[in-house]
């Protein structure tokens, strides 16, 4: 009989009630309803059931019975990790561009034309960051293409050709690196960052709040100091000058350390077990999973870090900074 049907019983458990007239069409909105629910228990066991496999075939068994499953693109990711990225998924477009071997200048040149067609990249360092990733999306969605963030050969022609650009600088950074992967090798530590930010406004570069946190008015400060003291205006510090922004301030600033120092940094931040919950649940939504979000950052978590941490160009250290506290809450909405 209808009336020992599913949807039946959880009209009764939810105490509802309704007219006799109305009673089928009631019955069939909760038998969808109860199939929806049905429907995303099988999605998720099915991933768990891959994720516990960990191999190829299973994300691609996962990917095969639900193309358009809720963990769809945590398999897709998977599969990068693994070596074989789904084709058409953003990881298969990263590995594509990948393979071009754009140059320094090439990446400059992509930036500065982008710029100029509106399409913001907020500077031409040649380092492709969050925002020139998301310009590049913009433009490829406007020109009618697929919205990876990452370029196609034929993309890469289109935006400048076999254009060979200047740097900005005097010099291309050592090995090809931009000034910013050059700050980030030195692995300075939030300490560290909020002495430079105290020494810059000693010796009468503003750099804000001491916090450790390198935003726009720390960044302005650099350019300014770099300018006064004829350096390439980068807004990003080499080894040599945080020695002599140390020097001028009347105390050097010490190297970078090494061992333990990313898991006492982040320690320092003193993240409550509700907040680590929380980046848990954010490095999830992002695809990078920690196995558990329980508050407590165990080996899936470090290694969720990790992968999340080489994936930004961030060093790998399986241990959060600040600074990367914040990028993740951003890139998850706030």
């Amino acid at each position: 009989m209808r009336s020992f049907t599913l949807p039946l019983i959880l009209a009764a458990s939810l105490g509802l009630t309704t007219p006799v007239a109305a009673q089928s069409d009631f019955e069939d909105l909760l038998g969808g309803l109860a199939q929806g629910l049905i429907q995303q228990e099988l999605d998720r066991n099915a991933y768990i059931a891959a994720q516990e496999a960990n191999t190829a075939s299973a994300y691609r068994g996962y990917l095969a019975k639900f193309p358009k499953g809720k963990y769809r693109t945590n398999a897709e990711q998977a599969l990068a990790r693994l070596g074989v990225p789904v084709e058409g998924s953003t990881a298969a477009a990263a590995q594509a561009e990948a393979r071009l071997g754009i140059t320094y200048s090439q990446r400059i040149a992509v930036q500065r034309r982008l710029t100029r067609l509106g399409y913001n990249t907020y500077g031409a360092d040649g380092t492709w960051g969050r925002n020139t990733r998301n310009a590049i999306a913009t433009w490829q969605r406007d020109e009618g293409e697929t919205a990876t963030g990452y370029l196609t050969g034929a993309q890469l022609r289109a935006l400048v050709g076999g254009v060979v650009v200047t740097p900005p600088d005097d010099e291309t950074p050592p090995g090809n690196l931009s000034a910013a992967q050059v700050e980030a090798s030195l692995g300075l530590t939030r300490t560290q960052r909020t002495n430079i930010q105290r020494q810059l406004t000693k010796i009468g570069y503003d750099a804000g709040v001491a916090d450790g946190l390198w935003g726009s008015r720390t960044r302005a400060a650099i350019s300014a100091w770099q300018r006064a003291n004829r350096q390439s205006q980068t807004g990003y510090v080499t080894a040599a000058q945080v020695k002599l922004i140390g020097t001028q301030a009347g105390s050097v600033t010490p190297a970078p350390d090494d061992g333990n120092s990313a898991a006492l940094e982040e320690s320092l931040l003193g993240l409550s077990t509700n907040e680590k919950a929380d980046l848990q649940r954010r490095l999830t939504r992002l695809g990078y999973n920690p196995l558990r979000t329980d508050g407590y950052f165990g080996p899936g978590t470090r290694r969720a870090i990790g992968e999340w941490q080489g994936d930004e160009g961030e060093p790998v250290t399986g241990y959060l900074t600040a600074d990367q506290v914040r990028m993740i809450r951003v890139e998850t909405g706030g």
